[in-house]
């Protein structure tokens, strides 16, 4: 179903806002006491088999240009910055018990002190993949439950040393694909292959992760710094091909979400336990959650922050059957959180496309995605008290008509503020609304066509309405040419 352009602006307070992660931009990987991260290894050794052989040594050398970055984000106008910390850079060995590394410590705190003093609201990351090698290497990594204990060390020491400064916290980006991709097929650090039996333990250490650095804030530290706390979960959107919707088929498109966003939001959002579908699924390989640690899971976020882009976009392909296609839908995900989910607040926290990186500064392809997502935010938003078709693949609202009151969205995160690096595609694709050439030292950060387009949209807090123009009515020739085509919008780039 398509829906028109919508002209309107968000509501007052709208939090517009850029993100990066440590790893992908900061550079610096052996510089001022930091230890190697998983994906130091993994780009170093040549385990990498067929995928791109560059690594993030300095990438866009955001730890020593930090101050361009927010330079950047004041270039934007937004009021939010999404950022990861770096664990092995504050705790080289993983040990969130023992020293930190002094220089790591001043490094967030003078990037925390300087985004509050732009009145630049820092949303802070603890783990955005890069975990300490000495931990892969004594324990295997996210695939042994010591782990959960020492990430609530690490995040415990972080709440309490930048707490005070910080409002919104993350403990962990998109733990679907640091399970998949970093346990399951390999091409992600650190690169094993144990499939379904490995993923599925690391999936389940991940949320039990999350779930005790939530209840470690909630208890010790909210009281006194009242900020909140949630996990950023990413989707993709898949539906019936056109007169392909069977009852049967929109089942199995509800499983395909619920394979990928439901598989850690149930248990967050949801019931506490896994969804059915994904139970069935995987049967005795998935990890079971007792009634005691059901309800000490269930709840553990403030709100909904999700990312949606290319990555997960990419990996649905593997999750779709015949009669079923994968689609750029951000409007349809958030309306399936709401109506599966109780409507939480939601925060969009990585919406982007990605570009070749031969595209340079002239991303326009990355623009229509953009004003496409952002757009389809403000209809959640905007569209009140209103009839209209909404597809949830569930057995009460499938293709019915619903009274749909409005997606809870308070902010939108472009992804990301600089080109850097970008996993296991390295530097071939850019996904930065600043440019960065990275054969030159100095990694200059040269605004894109599409910096200069979400500024604006920023500007004007949406896409208000063109009083100047007017509507045009006629008909077309009698010759005209109808015809149909299918979506230029390929996921590209698939890893054989």
């Amino acid at each position: 179903m398509a829906h028109s352009f919508l002209h309107d602006t968000f509501p007052s307070g709208f939090l517009w806002g850029s993100g990066t992660s440590a790893l992908q931009t900061e550079g610096s990987w052996d510089q001022e006491g930091k230890g190697p991260s998983i994906w130091d290894h993994f780009t170093h050794s040549n385990v990498r088999d067929k995928l791109a052989t560059d690594t993030a040594n300095v990438a866009s050398d955001s730890y020593t240009r930090w101050d361009e970055d927010v330079e950047a984000l004041e270039y934007l106008g937004v009021r939010s910055y999404y950022f990861s910390l770096s664990w092995p850079r504050l705790f080289p060995d993983g040990n969130a018990k023992g020293r930190p590394n002094t220089a790591a410590v001043e490094h967030y705190s003078r990037l925390i002190e300087r985004l509050l003093d732009k009145r630049i609201e820092p949303i802070v990351t603890l783990y955005h993949w890069d975990l300490p090698q000495v931990l892969q290497e004594r324990y295997g990594g996210w695939k042994n439950d010591t782990l959960v204990g020492m990430f609530e060390e690490y995040a415990a020491f972080c709440f309490n040393v930048f707490g005070s400064r910080v409002r919104y916290w993350l403990t962990m980006h998109n733990p679907y694909l640091v399970a998949v991709q970093g346990y399951g097929t390999g091409v992600h650090a650190p690169g094993e292959t144990d499939g379904p039996a490995g993923f599925l333990i690391v999936a389940h250490n991940l949320i039990r992760a999350h779930a005790k650095a939530w209840h470690t804030y909630n208890t010790h530290f909210r009281p006194a710094q009242k900020g909140k706390v949630s996990i950023v979960l990413g989707s993709h959107w898949v539906e019936p091909q056109r007169g392909q919707a069977t009852a049967a088929n929109i089942e199995l498109c509800q499983q395909s979400v619920e394979a990928a966003l439901g598989w850690f939001a149930n248990p967050i959002f949801g019931d506490g336990d896994y969804p059915v579908s994904f139970k069935m699924k995987h049967g005795a390989l998935l990890p079971t959650f007792s009634p005691e640690e059901k309800l000490w899971v269930q709840t553990t976020a403030d709100f909904f922050a999700l990312s949606f882009g290319p990555n997960n976009l990419r990996l649905a392909r593997g999750l779709v059957q015949y009669g079923q296609t994968v689609t750029p839908d951000l409007r349809r995900v958030l309306g399936w959180i709401k109506l599966e989910y109780g409507d939480p607040k939601v925060l969009v926290i990585e919406g982007s496309w990605f570009s070749e990186a031969s595209v340079g500064k002239e991303d326009t392809v990355a623009i229509y995605l953009m004003k496409r997502f952002i757009n389809q935010v403000l209809q959640d938003i905007a569209i009140k008290s209103s009839n209209f078709y909404f597809s949830t693949f569930n057995a009460v609202f499938s293709f019915k008509a619903i009274t749909f009151d409005g997606v809870q969205v308070f902010g939108y995160s472009a992804w990301s503020l600089v080109d850097g690096f970008e996993w296991n595609y390295g530097f071939t694709v850019r996904r930065g609304l600043f440019y960065i050439n990275f054969s030159q030292p100095n990694r200059t950060r040269t605004p894109k066509t599409s910096a200069q387009y979400y500024r604006r949209v920023v500007t004007n807090n949406g896409f208000p309405s063109d009083e100047t123009s007017r509507e045009i009515k006629g008909r077309f020739p009698c010759e005209f040419h109808w015809g149909i085509a299918d979506s230029t919008l390929q996921v590209r780039r698939e890893i054989n």
